[in-house]
This record gives C-alpha cells, sequence and structure tokens, in this order.
C-alpha cells in the first residue's frame, strides 16, 4: 500500500481519528452513525472527503491500533500491522492485523468486523452497506508469539511496534511473497538511502541489514515459511522505488525469469535514463506506473519522451499498472511474449515464492500465509 505523492504542503493525515468510550460514558448516548465500530468502546471516523486509497489506509492502521489496544496482555505491532505504523510500502491495500504477544495466545485467530470500503463514498460495517458489499474478504487479526529480543521492538507514536528489520523478517515468513517482497524492499530502501548514480555507497548498510537478517534466521532454522523467508530477503533490494516494482519483480520470478536489473542506466542522445526493471541480454524494459509517478500532462509529455528515447536504442519497452497487477495470469502471459519462444520453454518457476495452491488466474493473496497452516478445529498454529 504505496501512498501516491502529493503537491508539496497537501499531504493529507492518514493517521486514524479513534474514539475510545467505557461502559458508563456509552450509557444512554453512543457516538453517531458517522463513527464505525472497530471492537467494543472502539469506533473509527472515516474522512468524508479521502479517497479510497486514504480509506483504506487509515481503516488498516486503525484496526491494527485498537487490536493492540484491546489485547488484555502484553502486545506489539507485527508484520503488516508494525510497517503501517512504521510508514514501510507495502502492495496489500488491506493487510490482516498481526500482535505479537509474549506467551501462547489462548486465541490465535479472530475475524474482524466486515467493513465495506467503496470506490467512492465512506465506509460502512457491511449490515450498513450495500448487497454486493458481500464481495469484500474477511480481513483476520493473528496474534503470534514471538521471541522478540530487546532490540526489535520500538515505540512509534501511541503504538509499540517490531523495528523496521524485524517487521521485514516476519512478512518473509507469514506474508504472501509479493507483498512480504514489497515490504524488505522498503526497508533496505530507508535503512541505505540508496543512490544509484554510486550505488557503493550503499553496500555497508545493505551489509549491516542482511546480516541482522541472517543472525534472526539462524535463530528460528525451523520456523514455517522459512524456505520463503530466505529466498524473499536474499532477492530484496534498495533499488525498487515502489512496491508496485517489488510486486512485478516477483512476478516475473515467480514466472521463473531470470532476475532482472534494477535501476539499470540507458544511454541515449538526449541523455541517460534510468529505467525500473530490464533484461539487458533481450533489450527489454518493464516500467511500474504507479501512482506517484505523474501529476499532470507535463509529466506525461516528458514520459513519453523518454520512452521514445529509450525505444531509438533499440529496447522494447512494457509499462505495468496497478490495474494490471490485479491480473497477474494476463500480465505474466504478456510479458512472456516478449522472450524467444525457446527461452520460454525453459523456464522454471519460483516455487519457493508461492502460496500454497497459487493459481495466478485467482488473483494475488491478501490474507496472511498464517491461514493455511491453521487446521480445522485447531486452537493454535502448527509449529
Amino acid at each position: 500500500m504505496t501512498p501516491p505523492s502529493l503537491p508539496s504542503g497537501s499531504a493529507p493525515d492518514l493517521r486514524p481519528r479513534l474514539l475510545h468510550t467505557s461502559r458508563r460514558s456509552r450509557r444512554g448516548r453512543l457516538p453517531s452513525r458517522a463513527w464505525i465500530r472497530l471492537a467494543r468502546g472502539h469506533y473509527w471516523l472515516p474522512d468524508r472527503d479521502a479517497e479510497r486509497w486514504q480509506h483504506r489506509y487509515t481503516l488498516s492502521l486503525a484496526r491494527a491500533l485498537v487490536a493492540q489496544r484491546t489485547q488484555l496482555s502484553t502486545a506489539y505491532l507485527s508484520h503488516t500491522s508494525a510497517a503501517l505504523a512504521l510508514e514501510l510500502d507495502m502492495f496489500s491495500q488491506e493487510p490482516d492485523v498481526y500482535l505479537a504477544v509474549s506467551s501462547a495466545p489462548n486465541q490465535v485467530h479472530t475475524v474482524l468486523p466486515r467493513i465495506w470500503v467503496p470506490a467512492r463514498g465512506t465506509p460502512a460495517l457491511i449490515s450498513e452497506g450495500p448487497s454486493d458489499s458481500s464481495g469484500c474478504r474477511d480481513v483476520n487479526l493473528w496474534r503470534r508469539r514471538l521471541a522478540l529480543m530487546p532490540d526489535e521492538v520500538e515505540s512509534v507514536g501511541e503504538a509499540v511496534t517490531t523495528t523496521a528489520v524485524r517487521t521485514a523478517y516476519d512478512c518473509a515468513f507469514d506474508e504472501p511473497a509479493h507483498n512480504a517482497l514489497s515490504i524488505a524492499d522498503s526497508v533496505l530502501r530507508r535503512c541505505c538511502q540508496p543512490n544509484r548514480e554510486r550505488p557503493e555507497l550503499c553496500a555497508p548498510a545493505i551489509a549491516r541489514v542482511r546480516q541482522e537478517w541472517a543472525h534472526m534466521l539462524e535463530r528460528e532454522p525451523r520456523r514455517r515459511g522459512v524456505a520463503q523467508a530466505r529466498v524473499v530477503l536474499g532477492l530484496a533490494t534498495p533499488f525498487a522505488e515502489s512496491a508496485l516494482e517489488s510486486a512485478v519483480r516477483w512476478l516475473v520470478l515467480v514466472l521463473g525469469l531470470p532476475i532482472p536489473q534494477v535501476q539499470y542506466p540507458i544511454d541515449a542522445p538526449e541523455g541517460r535514463w534510468w529505467v525500473d526493471l530490464c533484461w539487458p541480454g533481450w533489450r527489454l524494459v518493464l516500467e511500474a506506473d504507479g501512482r506517484k509517478k505523474y501529476q499532470g500532462s507535463e509529466d506525461l509529455w516528458k514520459e513519453k519522451r523518454r520512452q521514445d528515447s529509450i525505444e531509438a536504442q533499440g529496447w522494447t519497452v512494457l509499462r505495468v499498472s496497478y490495474g494490471d497487477m490485479m491480473r497477474p495470469d494476463r500480465l505474466g502471459a504478456k510479458i512472456l511474449t516478449r522472450f524467444p519462444p525457446a527461452e520460454v520453454t525453459r523456464l522454471r518457476p519460483r516455487q519457493e515464492l508461492e502460496w500454497a495452491g497459487m493459481r495466478l488466474e485467482a488473483g494475488l493473496r491478501e490474507a496472511s500465509l498464517l491461514g493455511q497452516r491453521l487446521p480445522r478445529g485447531s486452537a493454535g498454529l502448527v509449529p
């Protein structure tokens, strides 16, 4: 979930407006219908002027904060909930909620109230929304016992979360790989502050983060999902500039294509152009058109001139949008047509980056992978 960039001074406040009422204060007077109940005595007030992505962002953060406040024992925001509080980029629009608890929880899994977020207008509880809102997926709260070290938690405002490095590590195990990779990339960007002109400058910072991840992996060599975690953390790069770029990179690797070059320079008479993803051997470029890339007609004109200049050097440019990633099967087939048929027949998909039962034609998974590890009728997670 990557908020689009806005003109200076117009950035919206994405902190959720929450209200807590005690049982005594609720007698005889409840909040107006504009407030949405997230838990007993806890309400969220959507901004009527917000766009859909803003509603989803603030709702996801509100769910996480309320979950932490209503947990009776000590709990920290972890996984995607920590990522939201830490303002890390992620691809998922409405991720599940995660709490890290210090002892084995009595209840591992809770289904949260279903809230309909329309394309336009304000969100509403499913019981109050239109009949077709039943297509909303269930958002779950997961309580996990995590062996956290003292330096793996931090305070962010009123919340206490796992650190950015630890957050990416946990997501690499328990989130779908496309979302986990986007979060890991975001953490490296924050820790390394990459300079694509001089990538060697951030090498020491990258090495430090990778060493931290390696030490965490040594502590949990048998944790479920370790095969995916090793691959995701190994593929993470600070040079991916958006969650969309990260998700597209996941897709091409799932298809079995070679690892693409990230932020690759192409020299032309007009100057040097940097492209998002490319395979120099096939002269193929993938450009991720996120919401923050173009702010007006002037940006579109500049981008057209840039693409014309790149193609004049003998490169093929394929543009990818968020909408394209919503149909990964179609996008994957489109990308494969740009490669020689003989090369395509030799591809071997990266199975470590797939979730159980994954079918690209079914779309991208938003729910936690923990749901696949919870046997029916069980109160705990399979180790």
